[in-house]
């Protein structure tokens, strides 16, 4: 019951680096640049070149981490994320995008849990964290956990499809097809044009045509 889409989607994102040096600042957009365009082999290199000049930048070394997960290197986006850790203990970005990668990366389902426990005491609203924690539970099987989970995400961002997504996933695995579907109408309700959720609510459909049967299997690509 691998989800490893999480941590694609989520290290999607970039973050830009405020005016700090001229010459810092110049690697820094280089490597946005190549980032952007999905050049993350380039783009680890140039944020190497800004953290040389910025050795302290939580910015660029979470930015190098996420180039090196895009380029499979987990155990290296990790060490980019410790230290970040290791300048700001308490950083909430640093400490999510470690639980991903231990997650998603590593399928260290447990360590990522209490790490997004971490999080989620300092911040209960955090929703990042609600959702990397209902992967990794979706992932351990503890269904009932991570339904809670996406429904607390659906309660902290309302309007976003990924938690009404992800909770119909689970609530479809556990048999709640009727309830699945309302989710997944809430989601493409937000985002006519979700693929996943449009996938979800077809494979829904069938399942609700063809009763009685085994509950369904959770694929990879199920999930955000």
């Amino acid at each position: 019951m691998k989800l490893a889409i999480t941590i694609i989607a989520v290290l999607a994102a970039i973050y830009v680096l405020p005016a700090m040096g001229e010459s810092a600042q110049f690697w820094s957009d280089q490597a946005n640049g190549y980032f952007i365009s999905g050049d993350f082999e380039k783009a680890a290199a140039s944020y190497d070149k800004a953290l040389e000049l910025e050795p302290n930048s939580t910015v660029l070394l979470n930015n190098k981490g996420k180039a090196l997960a895009n380029l499979g290197s987990i155990e290296d986006a990790i060490s980019c994320f410790d230290k970040s850790l290791a300048i700001n203990s308490t950083n909430p970005e640093s400490l999510n995008l470690k639980a991903i990668a231990l997650s998603q990366g590593l399928n260290k389902y447990s360590d990522a849990i209490v790490i997004f426990d971490q999080i989620l005491q300092a911040n209960p609203s955090y929703f990042d964290a609600w959702i990397g924690k209902g992967m990794a539970l979706a992932n351990e099987g503890g269904l009932s956990g991570s339904l809670e989970c996406f429904e607390k995400a659906t309660q902290i961002r309302p309007q976003d499809p990924t938690a009404w997504n992800n909770k119909g996933v689970v609530l479809r695995q556990m048999g709640r097809y009727q309830d699945a579907l309302t989710c997944f109408n809430k989601a493409l309700t937000i985002d006519s044009a979700n693929g996943p959720a449009l996938q979800n609510r077809e494979l829904t459909l069938q399942d609700m045509d063809q009763q009685p049967q085994a509950a369904p299997s959770m694929s990879t690509e199920d999930m955000l």
